[in-house]
């Protein structure tokens, strides 16, 4: 899985690390509503790798914004690194940011993400709780 063998090792059944790549436009929104439908139910945290996603049409951020909501249901809490301008401020736009993925959990570096979750892991389900 790349980067992230710490943590993701440590906790490889609570966590789902995707790699999106190419712009994030129509044809992108199918494959993207199956992985969140099959992810495992013991999946705890998904981080989405953003940082090859150049650009985010306005169906891909509304798959985005429909995918994120589904895995608060289902107490998945969704991180993301690398996310450029454009993806950014589309998802900012629609209050995808912050409205469902606060700006804590979204990360520069991938190795930034996997420290915060090292000390900050165990407490994510409490803060679940209280949104």
């Amino acid at each position: 899985m790349g980067g992230g063998k710490g943590v993701y090792n440590e906790y490889k059944d609570k966590i789902y690390i995707k790699h999106m790549s190419g712009p994030m436009f129509f044809g992108f929104t199918s494959r993207f509503q199956e992985l969140i439908k099959e992810l495992d139910p013991s999946i705890k945290v998904l981080i989405i790798r953003m940082k090859k996603v150049p650009y985010i049409d306005q169906s891909g951020v509304y798959v985005m914004e429909e995918a994120v909501l589904e895995l608060r249901i289902k107490g998945v809490v969704v991180f993301m690194t690398g996310v450029i301008p454009q993806p950014l401020d589309m998802m900012k736009k629609i209050n995808i940011i912050p409205g469902l993925i606060s700006e804590e959990f979204l990360f520069k570096k991938f190795a930034n993400c996997e420290l915060w979750l090292k000390y900050n892991l165990k407490s994510i389900n409490e803060r679940l709780k209280k949104l």
